[in-house]
Order: structure tokens, then C-alpha cells, then sequence
């Protein structure tokens, strides 16, 4: 599979991601204890005994409200065995501890790479989007 038809994927289980299914993003993500990920929700976690667990509480902290990830990619490349995103991540959410819709928008430094041929996620890194100091 090409990283651009990976990358359909992906958008795809982010958007199911931030609606509270998290089906469709494990499959994606790397089995190996290398995997990282320091979440939009904060903290830090190192292998794939510690992410699983982490990614479906997270999606879990969402509640289903047909929201749709916007992704702005500002940078991209893919090697023949390593890629990277840079993007903003745009959508309006529901949580399930508030009230109403909320803005949700995430800078993102993504890792990727390929193994047995296929394209795993091996590193997230988003977090909030907040404007630079005044």
C-alpha cells in the first residue's frame, strides 16, 4: 500500500477516533515496544503494552457527534521505510465529561514506518493548538 492510500486510512480512524471508536486506529498503530506516543490529553507512553491501553482511553474521552478531522498538512515525506506528517488537526467534538460541542484542534508530529509492508503509526506527538505568547 502506497503512504498517500495509508493516509486515507488514517484520516479515516482519526475521525472514527474523535467520535469514541478506536477500531479502526489500533490496527494502524506499530506492535512494537519502540511505539510512542505523547497524546493530545498529556503524558507520555512507550510501547505497545502502554499505548493500546492509552489510545483507547483517550478515544474513549470522546463522544460520538459526527464529527469529521479536518488535517492540514504543513509538511510530509515518505521513504521507502520511514514517513512523517507535520499537520494541524481541525474538528469540533463532544466530550464525555462536558457539556456542548468544542473547538479540538492539535498540532501533530507524526512518525511512520514499514513493516512486513504495510505502514504503521511508531510515534504521535499532538497537542493543543494555543496562540503564540503576546
Amino acid at each position: 500500500m502506497s503512504f498517500e492510500a495509508f493516509l486515507r486510512r488514517f484520516e479515516d480512524a482519526n475521525t472514527a477516533f474523535v467520535n469514541g471508536d478506536v477500531s479502526l486506529w489500533l490496527p494502524l498503530v506499530s506492535r512494537s515496544e519502540q511505539t510512542s506516543i505523547f497524546g493530545g490529553f498529556g503524558g507520555q507512553e512507550v510501547g505497545w503494552s502502554q499505548i493500546g491501553p492509552r489510545y483507547a482511553w483517550a478515544s474513549a474521552q470522546f463522544a460520538p457527534s459526527g464529527a469529521k478531522v479536518e488535517f492540514e498538512y504543513l509538511d510530509k515525506h515518505a521513504g521507502s521505510d520511514t514517513a512523517y506528517t507535520v499537520a494541524i488537526e481541525r474538528c469540533t467534538v463532544r466530550y464525555v465529561d462536558r457539556p456542548g460541542e468544542h473547538e479540538h484542534v492539535l498540532r501533530t508530529t507524526m512518525i511512520f514506518r514499514r513493516e512486513d509492508d504495510e505502514w504503521f503509526i511508531v510515534h504521535r506527538h499532538g497537542d493543543p493548538l494555543t496562540a503564540p505568547p503576546a
